[in-house]
């Protein structure tokens, strides 16, 4: 049963961020809703962090 701030799937984190970065990235997310993309602050930043992971595994294979 899911309850608090961890399920089977996922785990709540608080973390702050700069203003004018929340600005860039909600920016970005009204850029791509308004081009028939459904997305959101937390897809977004989802998004951007499993692609630096994978950047970061690419760089290390070399």
């Amino acid at each position: 049963m899911a309850t608090g701030n961890i399920n089977n799937k996922s785990e709540k984190k608080n973390i702050r961020f700069p203003h004018e970065l929340i600005e860039k990235i909600n920016e970005c997310v009204t850029q791509q809703n308004s081009s028939g993309n459904d997305s959101s602050f937390s897809s977004w930043v989802i998004d951007a962090c499993e692609m630096k992971l994978s950047k970061q595994k690419s760089q290390k294979k070399k």
